[in-house]
């Protein structure tokens, strides 16, 4: 009797114990979704940092959205795990956009934090071409007077077709910095053979005002990169013969 009593409290103890640990193994359900964190640098139309407050950040095609405090931060709530285009937007800045943004995890930071500018106010009002047989000097003359005192930026733009524009062109500078009424660039047959043309090709030149931040991005939907802070007040388009 006193083997058969130990064995039954032997087997409820393992029964017991089986039990208990069925407790402690309850899954937990997968997140499916999480908040997307991240800063947004503002700055005037030069290199001063301004207030980072009032830019909207919205996902494209949902109607998730958040704004920016003073410090440029944001949090988008409980967003569904998935594959976004982030578009930054805010009055006077033009519009930016960062595509295939993954979101996997319950938080999701947006890096490199973006560093946005206000959209340019330097417009040109005239645009030259002269030429010394090697050297072609392309002359823009801005409005505001860019000068050491008021540094203004300028964009080019060339293409092989007279309707060269910020939106359809075969080349363009990086954003240049302008101290002088009227600046001139000067192309050797070098530099425009470096930029995809040929010696003999005529091509045509426009130009814009640009800010130190141009908010450029990539748009795999248009195939070219847009530039949403240029100011499309602009002199109409030159043409050069390449050296």
């Amino acid at each position: 009797m006193n083997l058969r009593y130990s064995a039954l409290v032997l087997i409820g103890s393992i029964v017991l114990s089986s039990c208990g640990g069925d407790d402690g193994d309850i899954t937990q359900p997968t997140p499916t979704a999480g908040n997307i964190s991240g800063e947004v640098n503002l700055y005037d139309e030069g290199t001063t940092e301004i207030d980072g407050s009032g830019m909207t950040i919205r996902l494209e095609g949902t109607s998730s959205s958040a704004t920016t405090d003073a410090s440029g931060n944001f949090v988008l709530t409980d967003v569904p795990f998935g594959s976004y285009t982030l578009v930054f937007e805010k009055g006077g800045y033009g519009t930016f956009r960062s595509f295939d943004f993954e979101h996997r995890s319950e938080i999701t930071f947006v890096v490199p934090n973006p560093s946005l500018g206000q959209s340019s106010t330097t417009s040109i009002t005239d645009l030259t071409v002269s030429s010394d047989g090697t050297t072609v000097t392309v002359g823009a003359t801005t409005d505001p007077e860019a000068s050491i005192g008021n540094t203004r930026y300028v964009r080019f733009f060339f293409s092989t077709t007279s309707d060269v524009s910020s939106e359809d062109y075969d080349a363009v500078l990086e954003t240049i910095q302008v101290q002088i009424t009227p600046y001139n660039l000067n192309l050797t047959a070098a530099s425009l053979e470096a930029l995809g043309f040929t010696s003999g090709q005529t091509v045509y030149v426009r130009a814009y005002g640009e800010s130190f931040w141009s908010n450029q991005y990539n748009d795999p939907d248009l195939g070219r990169t847009v530039f949403p802070n240029l100011n499309m007040t602009s002199a109409a388009a030159v043409s050069l013969e390449v050296p």
